[in-house]
């Protein structure tokens, strides 16, 4: 097993590719914690990934209320003593609207959840990691922080802050033995992306301008973050791999 005995973290393991990711790191031995804000999909995540038999803590946390963040790493602490593995997965997309009609409100709470809720989630589990000089971390961007998409900029806007922060993050934690990196999935359709309401026209155009001529799936994206959770990746920081069927290809 690629990730015995590891203790991960994946913040959005209710569902869609956070409880994939979440059940494939439990396959590979992984001690899971996931978090979610929704407390049914929370509690039916678990349930699935315990009937593997494999050990899961699971609780209600919202990465932009720091309080929760802090009670995150507290209850993990508690639980397994340590922690080797954050997954960044938990995000917020919005309605599709064209720019200059999006809301302050709406922009500002998209930013709230995506960018510094990622950020303070990874500092506080950081300095957990420190103490050992050991950690992966693995972020969550998307295919729509390299190309541009239209109706979505709000959620772009944070995906592509988020692939210069694992650069960033990369560079400064490197040298304390912790390796950060990222993915890029392409367009999936989760509850998230359910929740843009992106037109068929342009569901079909995205479609059309992939190479692989499909969607994503959630399981799409678990062989990666299983490699770059584990020591298999020990020489590779700093990289955001797209995983979108080939629509970002320079």
């Amino acid at each position: 097993m690629r990730l015995k005995d590891k203790v991960a973290i994946v913040t959005g393991g209710g569902a869609g590719i956070g409880k994939a990711i979440a059940a494939g790191f439990a396959k590979e031995g992984a001690k899971v914690v996931i978090t979610d804000i929704n407390e049914d999909r929370l509690k039916k995540s678990s349930e699935e990934i315990k009937s593997q038999g494999s050990d899961v803590l699971a609780f209600r946390s919202d990465v932009s209320v720091m309080k929760d963040i802090k009670r995150m790493v507290e209850k993990t602490m508690e639980r397994f003593g340590k922690i080797d593995i954050l997954v960044n997965n938990a995000a917020m997309q919005t309605p599709a609207k064209i720019f200059w009609e999006r809301e302050e409100s709406v922009f500002d709470n998209v930013v709230k959840i995506n960018l510094k809720g990622l950020y303070f989630c990874t500092q506080a589990v950081v300095k957990t990691m420190l103490q050992r000089n050991y950690g992966k971390i693995v972020n969550i961007a998307s295919s729509q922080g390299r190309i541009g998409l239209p109706m979505n900029s709000d959620y772009a806007t944070t995906k592509g802050a988020v692939i210069s922060l694992t650069r960033t993050l990369a560079v400064e934690l490197g040298p304390m033995g912790i390796n950060v990196n990222g993915i890029c999935p392409g367009l999936t359709p989760t509850e998230g992306m359910k929740a843009v309401g992106l037109s068929p026209e342009i569901t079909e155009a995205v479609i059309n301008m992939t190479p692989l001529r499909r969607m994503g799936k959630p399981e799409d994206y678990v062989g990666i973050s299983v490699f770059l959770a584990s020591d298999e990746s020990s020489f590779m920081t700093g990289q955001t791999v797209s995983v979108d069927g080939g629509i970002s290809m320079p």
